[in-house]
């Protein structure tokens, strides 16, 4: 369970930022992959990549991400698509079959930009293959941005990978993407000016005073109020020409969807929670990561000697609060 949310600053930065929610321990941390990177799929197809990329995962066989941003600014995340997705079985020896949770290294290594995912799409069969860390298929789906501001999300349905442009710039869990968009319409009246008086009859009715407009947005945790709320804030967050500013701006967003832990238990008593945030920077191919129990943001940048590297480089986080003494 997770949210994420595509922006694009004043300044031109454009931003890709996400919470990861999940039961489930995924020990992720920054990653670097470089160029010509030689990567094997779980059907034993071999691919070399053409380009560098940034962002959270972990070392299983191989590498396995779940969000990033490569050095022409695209930038993916997978959340999860509980009771939604579906996938292809297994052809032998047919090309181009990947696992879900392969999909993000594919896009990744060999695309740079929105319009290649649009045009490329064909070439790849998201296919029923069970992950090595968590024993079962994953039902994902995908929210992609790149340098131009452009933003879609692309859904394994039965007949193939649907691809919908996202014009909201957000993105959650199930229900499938259009759904979400017309579940907005239920707020409408949502704004960030205060409530007029009216008059009822004789009485005159006053408001509480500021943020009377957003009675009626929904505050819990499942997936259509998250984006509600996610979509909201986007849209009305007070725009920047300053990065650090737009960076803020958009973990001050992640904090209304970030899950504590205890807030959200599955039906068999196991805790989803946020075990981290991240927001990559397309425009710097920079990503500012904060694990749960961290207060402190780490940041890592796509340099071209990390590009030019030889092999993977792995960054450590030091786990901790992060606290500065003041005496």
């Amino acid at each position: 369970m997770c949210t994420s949310i595509s922006y694009l600053a004043k300044n031109d930065h454009v931003f890709l930022g996400r919470t990861m929610d999940f039961g489930f321990e995924l020990n992720g941390h920054p990653i670097a992959i470089p160029r010509h990177y030689q990567w094997q799929s779980q059907l034993g197809e071999t691919y070399t990549f053409k380009y560098g990329f940034i962002g959270i995962g972990r070392k299983l066989d191989d590498y396995l991400f779940a969000d990033g941003v490569n050095e022409h600014g695209l930038a993916v995340a997978e959340l999860y698509f509980a009771g939604e997705a579906a996938y292809a079985e297994v052809v032998p020896d047919k090309k181009g079959q990947l696992a879900a949770h392969e999909f993000i290294m594919w896009v990744l290594g060999n695309l740079s930009s929105v319009a290649e995912v649009k045009s490329a799409s064909q070439e790849i069969t998201l296919v029923d293959l069970p992950s090595k860390l968590l024993k079962v298929t994953s039902p994902l789906h995908f929210i992609m941005t790149d340098a131009t501001g452009a933003c879609i999300v692309v859904e394994p349905e039965a007949d193939g990978l649907h691809i919908i442009d996202n014009q909201v710039g957000v993105m959650a869990n199930s229900p499938e993407f259009p759904w979400h968009l017309t579940n907005l319409r239920n707020y409408l009246g949502l704004d960030p000016h205060s409530v007029n008086h009216r008059q009822l009859g004789d009485v005159e009715l006053q408001s509480f005073g500021p943020g009377s407009g957003t009675f009626g947005l929904p505050g819990g945790y499942s997936s259509p109020e998250r984006f509600v709320r996610a979509a909201y804030l986007r849209n009305t967050i007070q725009a920047s020409t300053d990065t650090d500013a737009n960076v803020t701006n958009l973990f001050r967003i992640l904090d209304n969807v970030t899950i504590p832990k205890g807030a959200k238990l599955q039906t068999n008593g196991e805790m989803d929670y946020t075990q981290y945030r991240v927001v990559m920077d397309l425009t710097t191919k920079t990503v500012y990561f904060q694990p749960y129990n961290s207060l402190q943001l780490f940041a890592a940048r796509l340099t071209d000697e990390l590009l030019e590297q030889d092999q993977v480089t792995e960054f450590t986080v030091n786990p901790g609060l992060g606290a500065i003494s003041l005496n």
